[in-house]
Parts: C-alpha cells; structure tokens; sequence
C-alpha cells in the first residue's frame, strides 16, 4: 500500500513540474529551415528561433538530431519542426569533399570569437593576495617615465629567457560585501614584452608593442594560452531560479554600460552560476512618497510620509562567459539602455520579454 501511494505522489509530483516546466517560445514569422552563415554564433541562431533564447537546449536535448550544438558549421542547415506539440531542430550536415579537414575551432562558437576569447584566455580578475606576488616594472636604464614600442625596460623577478610577458594595470575593483574575502581586482592590458636578459633579482625586457605607454609599477603575467586550447562552446541556459545577482560594474570601470560590453557580477561558481547562463537585467524601480495629491520622486515630506515602490524595469540581458568563485565576467547581449553598477541580474522570465 506505501509502494502505491509512493508511486502515485512520484507521479502527481511529476505531472505538475512538468505542467509548469517553461517551452520555448518560436518566433512568428521565420523561414523553419536556418541555413548556418559564416560568422553566426549560437546565440545568433537561438535569438533566431527562440522569444526566450536561454531555453536553446531544450530544442535540441529532446532528440538525437544534433548530437553536439557546439559542433554546428557553416552550410548545416537547421530544420525546425513540432513533435508532440513542442518544437525540435532537426540537423542536416552540410556535405563537403574532405569532411575530415574540419576540427573543432572551425565550429561556430557560442559568441563572438574575438569578443569573448580574450576573457576566456587571460585571467582578467585577481585577489589582492594574487596582486601583490605579481613582478612589477621597476623602470627603464634611461630614467623614462613612460615607455613603449622598442624600449629597454627592467622588471623585479627573475624571469624565464625569451618567453613573452603581458603588461597590465589595475581597472576597478569590486567589492561583495557578504563574503570576508569577497574582493576582486580587474586589469587590462597595457602592452606585450619579452625577456631577452636575466640579472640577480631583476629581468630586462623588450617591448614588442603597446596599447597604451608602460608605466613604473605596472603588472606583468606569462601570455595567455591560445585561442586552440581554449573552449568557447557553450550553449545559452536558464541560471537557477533562486539566482538574485547585480552588476558591479564595467569591468575596465566604465561608468555606463551597453551591449557587447562585460560586466562583473557579484555571484559565482559558488553560487551555482556556470558559463551559458543568461540573466535579464532590471533597473530598479522609483520609490515616490508623499500622499494623495503630493506624490514626489524626492522624500521632501519627512518620515512621516508614505512611501511606494514602483515595478522594476527591463533594461537589457547578460550571458556569464567566465564564473569564478564569488564573481562573474557576463557579456551584455542586449541593452535596451544603457545601466550602470547595481542594475539587478535576474533569472529569465518570459513575461518580461
């Protein structure tokens, strides 16, 4: 008797989550066969299809059709299709004589390859502990203050002969104040050495070139890895439902944010967060007091006075590229303004599309 009543609450319990388990919604008006371009991204071809492009992989994790979304190339064609009332992509490859000169880096990637690789490749936010055991450029022989393409300049660490070096400077830092170690430091690059002598304590450096003059101080790190060693497939998915995040910033400290720019999040790995995941932007609402007949944005009335919060307000949409422990680099995918530091990160909602 337990066993039946077991099963039977598995089964209500099952029917109910499913009842309530969000579809993708397909945009109106599209052609059903999607022909992969040269240049598209998986969040193109999602944000072709799909109201609600976080939800891609249920249009393909429902079948067998495409076995690997991150294996899709220039030339595949994209059939989309309804089974059972829900919406399913069936794959058709594209055929070419030598299919096996095709690797895994000619695939489309879920960004922009040159917007995203360079936060995937450098580690682009550090703690204060990893800073201060970082070489420094201690100057140049000839006294120079700034120093560039071509120039001499010393660093403070012995470091390996003929291996490259970028040179960086502090950004931003950002702060997330419920946890005790919860600080961060962003750098962006300033310019590219090489060792070419070693001394005690000391290395000399070449200058291979520059974005912007080297300075006493700056902060070197070993060059990145590669775009082949690093993997920029993922696909687009919904965070989880308890997710409640804001945006600290512009990571190179900018005060106004827009599209295709990134952003530091205060929530990370930690707190379940995994790169794919996309999270709406809300600007929060306007609290206006005053009473009936005196309502104001500004509190002019005292304590006394009530007070009402308005709704929050769509601005935009981020996509988490790289989660650390407490803190997250998302590239904005859509602004519907521009926002600033304590815009909320939210989960996705299909209302609010």
């Amino acid at each position: 008797m337990r066993v039946c009543v077991l099963l039977l609450i598995l089964i209500s319990s099952f029917s109910v989550c499913w009842a309530h388990a969000v579809l993708p919604s397909v945009k109106k008006n599209i052609l059903e066969v999607y022909t992969v371009k040269k240049g598209d991204t998986l969040w193109d071809i999602s944000a072709y299809f799909l109201e609600n492009p976080w939800l891609w992989p249920q249009l393909w994790q429902a079948n067998g059709y495409i076995k690997n979304p991150h294996l899709i190339y220039p030339g595949d064609q994209l059939h989309l299709v309804w089974v059972n009332d829900r919406p399913q992509l069936q794959f058709k490859k594209n055929v070419v004589l030598s299919p096996q000169i095709r690797v895994k880096h000619s695939a489309i990637t879920t960004l922009q390859e040159t917007l995203i690789f360079p936060y995937l490749a450098e580690n682009k936010l550090i703690t204060e502990q990893s800073l201060a055991q970082l070489p420094r450029v201690l100057g140049a022989s000839e006294q120079r203050g700034y120093m560039s393409r071509g120039d001499k300049i010393w660093v403070d660490s012995e470091l390996l002969l003929g291996t490259e070096w970028w040179v960086y400077r502090v950004a931003a830092e950002f702060v997330r104040k419920d946890k005790p170690d919860g600080k961060v430091i962003s750098l962006k690059e300033v310019a590219r050495l090489r060792t070419s002598e070693i001394q005690e304590n000391m290395s000399l450096m070449t200058v291979e070139s520059c974005r912007q003059e080297i300075s006493q101080n700056d902060i070197l790190l070993p060059a990145p890895i590669t775009v082949s060693d690093v993997d920029m497939h993922f696909s687009p998915s919904k965070p989880p439902v308890d997710t409640q995040a804001s945006v600290l910033g512009h990571l190179e400290g900018h005060r106004y944010i827009a599209t295709s720019q990134v952003v530091v999040l205060d929530r990370g790995h930690l707190d379940n967060l995994a790169a794919g995941n996309v999270l709406q932007l809300f600007k929060p609402g306007a609290k206006v007091t005053g009473n009936k007949g005196d309502y104001a944005y500004k509190n002019e009335h005292g304590w006394l006075s009530e007070k009402q919060q308005l709704s929050r307000s769509l601005v935009g949409e981020v996509m988490i590229i790289r989660p650390y422990e407490y803190f997250s680099l998302a590239v904005v995918t859509r602004s519907l303004e521009p926002f600033r530091a304590g815009t909320l990160a939210l989960p996705p909602r299909l209302t609010d599309r």
